[in-house]
């Protein structure tokens, strides 16, 4: 894994390997010679699920050496490669969808700036309930690692709601009291409740992978275990499991604004940051990988961030109503005991 360059099948095209490594000769049907300086594709992918700690992991996947995380979190060209806009109904998918990355050639330089040595991986929270996504990698790279983490489908579910209530990008019709309503946002938004339907999602991955190839984390786990859990991806991925990174710093956390004077200092989308970014971006882009810095800005979001209510009595219905059954399926298919999730 990662000790050789992989063919990328092309439709038309096909591939002549030639010796020096990570690059092809590429000649089409008509004789044209093209040359690729970037043609290597992941040697694994984070697939989900959203809302799960997928941020803070691709964060810590990247200060390990032995790994290159691509440039952009969430390309989700795997989901999107063979789509068109035309294909969805809602205007916040097909947002989402002209904002990912759909050419081959764009998000192999994703990758650039590798080094040969180092692993490369990705993470698209869409790949978990995309149908096309799990096809497509397997298209690509059939011997690709699969890592996963999943939350409480309820619990994912309200930090969603969480999140677009902070934002301000909550659905006229996403009120907690329209949730049961299977005509509203909380059903056909796919990031909404299906996306916590992971029985049918995971299982298409364990059809079409070898189930040693795949890997299954729970957030519970991932959360009061961050550093055990991350080792032992590290295990999973064949790299030095003793390489330490800072898994103290939580990134991306949900919850409401307490004090709105912090925030636009240094919250998610505080002016001063949005400013550096368009007029400094090499800066930002230095200071966003800088763990000292993270360290202290994370620290400073974080504080100012008061987790919601969520109502035992509405969770517990949400699982009753909605996630018991599926629950059930995934503990089986992935061989882990899920009765907590059933209660209260």
């Amino acid at each position: 894994m990662g000790t050789g360059p992989r063919k990328i099948r092309l439709g038309l095209f096909f591939l002549m390997q030639k010796p020096v490594r990570n690059k092809f000769i590429v000649v089409n049907l008509a004789s044209k010679v093209i040359s690729m300086s970037q043609t290597r594709l992941p040697d694994f992918v984070v697939i989900g699920a959203g809302k799960s700690g997928t941020t803070s992991l691709n964060e810590y996947l990247k200060e390990h050496p032995q790994i290159f995380m691509s440039t952009r979190k969430e390309p989700n060209f795997f989901a999107y490669e063979m789509a068109k806009e035309e294909d969805f109904d809602l205007e916040s998918s097909k947002e989402f969808y002209r904002d990912s990355v759909l050419k081959l050639d764009d998000y192999l330089e994703l990758f650039k700036g590798s080094k040969e040595s180092q692993l490369l991986g990705e993470v698209s929270n869409t790949y978990l309930n995309s149908e096309m996504a799990c096809e497509r990698i397997k298209h690509y790279i059939p011997n690709a690692k699969l890592i996963a983490i999943l939350r409480h489908p309820a619990d994912r579910l309200f930090s969603r709601y969480s999140h677009y209530v902070r934002e301000g990008l909550l659905p006229e019709d996403g009120g907690l009291d329209k949730v049961f309503d299977k005509t509203t946002s909380w059903w056909l938004r796919p990031d909404m409740i299906t996306e916590g339907l992971y029985y049918g999602q995971l299982k298409r991955y364990y059809d079409n992978f070898p189930q040693e190839n795949i890997r299954v984390y729970l957030y519970e786990n991932f959360i009061n275990d961050t550093a055990g859990v991350v080792e032992d991806i590290f295990k999973f991925l064949a790299i030095d499991p003793s390489i330490k990174v800072a898994t103290d710093i939580v990134y991306n956390k949900s919850g409401t604004v307490k004090n709105k004077a912090v925030d636009n200092l240094v919250g998610q989308n505080s002016p001063l940051i949005t400013t550096l970014k368009k007029l400094a971006p090499a800066l930002h882009r230095w200071m966003k990988d800088n763990v000292l810095i993270n360290r202290w800005l994370y620290n400073l979001r974080n504080k100012n961030l008061q987790k919601a209510d969520f109502s035992p009595s509405l969770r517990k219905e949400i699982v009753d109503k909605i996630y018991a059954e599926d629950i059930k399926k995934l503990g089986n298919l992935i061989g882990q005991d899920l009765s907590h999730w059933l209660k209260a």
